[in-house]
C-alpha cells in the first residue's frame, strides 16, 4: 500500500524505445521538476523500490525519463502503471495562500463560530475554482473554493474555517 508519507508526481503510461526508457505522465504543473531529481521512489507489488534517474526529458505533454538498472522494454513493461513518488517534504514550497491537494484533504471543516461541518474527503478540479467535497454525518456536500467561502486554512491545526453559502449544508 503506499505510503501516506509520499506523493505522487508522475505515472508510467508506457515504454518507448529498445533501451527501457518509461514515459511518465506528471502529475505536477511544474513537469521541469524531472530534470532535478536524481532518486525516484516506485511502489511496486513487493513494496518501494528506489531508483537513480540517469536522465530525463520532456516531450510534449510527457516525460521521458531513463531509470537506473531498467535496460530493456521487458524490465520497462514491469513499471507500467506505477506511481513514481518523492517524500513529502521535497515538494517545492507554495506561495502564502496556495495549498497541495494532500494538504486540504482530511482537514476539519468549521465555521467562523466552531460548528463542526465536517471533513474534506476530496477536491475536484475545474477551471474556474476548485470544488471541496465534504463529508457529514454521512452526507456529501460540494463547497466552492473561492476566497468568499474559505476563509482560513490552518495546516497545523488540520482546520479550515469558511462561511457557507445559506442552505448549501441543508
Amino acid at each position: 500500500m503506499p505510503s501516506c508519507d509520499k506523493v505522487a508526481i508522475g505515472l508510467i503510461s508506457r515504454v518507448r524505445g529498445i533501451k527501457g526508457e518509461v514515459v511518465v505522465a506528471p502529475l505536477t504543473d511544474d513537469s521541469k521538476r524531472f530534470s532535478k531529481i536524481k532518486k525516484i521512489q516506485l511502489f511496486l507489488p513487493e513494496g518501494y523500490r528506489t531508483f537513480s534517474i540517469q536522465s530525463s526529458r520532456r516531450f510534449k505533454d510527457v516525460v521521458i525519463i531513463k531509470l537506473a538498472g531498467i535496460d530493456n522494454p521487458e524490465d520497462g513493461k514491469k513499471l507500467v502503471g506505477c506511481y513514481l513518488e518523492i517524500e513529502k517534504d521535497e515538494v517545492a514550497p507554495l506561495p502564502k495562500g496556495r495549498y497541495y491537494i494532500f494538504d486540504i484533504v482530511g482537514l476539519k471543516v468549521r465555521t467562523p463560530e466552531g460548528e463542526d461541518l465536517g471533513e474534506v474527503k476530496e477536491v475536484i478540479q475545474y477551471p474556474a475554482n476548485d470544488v471541496y467535497v465534504i463529508s457529514h454525518q454521512g452526507k456529501e456536500f460540494d463547497l466552492p473554493a473561492t476566497k468568499e467561502i474559505i476563509k482560513d486554512i490552518d495546516l497545523e491545526k488540520r482546520v479550515m474555517v469558511v462561511q457557507p453559502l445559506a442552505g448549501i449544508f441543508d
